[in-house]
């Protein structure tokens, strides 16, 4: 008997061991993580009648890298990367700086075709 007692003692100490130093790890994973990346929002937004200058600060600062620009009369059209790494292609109207539609790229290179 005393040989189960300690046997499931040593069990349950080992399990909230390994349990605090999976807790520590994610948490440590969680705070740098959190610091460098910034979730890709839901839509982004640049502000009315932006100008290049405008746009590339805007964008940079809701964690989004412009690789390309192109504006014309009525639309405004950027390529670039996510915090997250994945390439987009942000079609914004330029009258009032919303976003109307984003597509997933394959290359974010430069000299993909957009004006920098």
């Amino acid at each position: 008997m005393k040989t189960i007692a300690h046997l499931t003692g040593a069990l349950v100490i080992g399990v909230f061991a390994a349990g605090a130093s999976i807790a520590q790890t994610e948490e440590l994973k969680g705070s740098s993580t959190q610091e460098t990346l910034k979730p890709t929002p839901a839509k982004y937004a640049i502000g009315p009648q932006p100008s290049f200058e405008d746009v590339t600060r805007s964008l940079a600062e809701q964690g989004f890298e412009v690789i390309g620009y192109e504006a014309g009369e009525r639309r405004i059209e950027v390529h670039g990367l996510t915090a997250t790494g994945h390439c987009l292609e942000l079609k914004f109207n330029r009258a009032n700086g919303k976003e109307v539609r984003r597509e997933r790229d394959d290359d974010c290179r430069p000299g993909d075709g957009f004006d920098s």
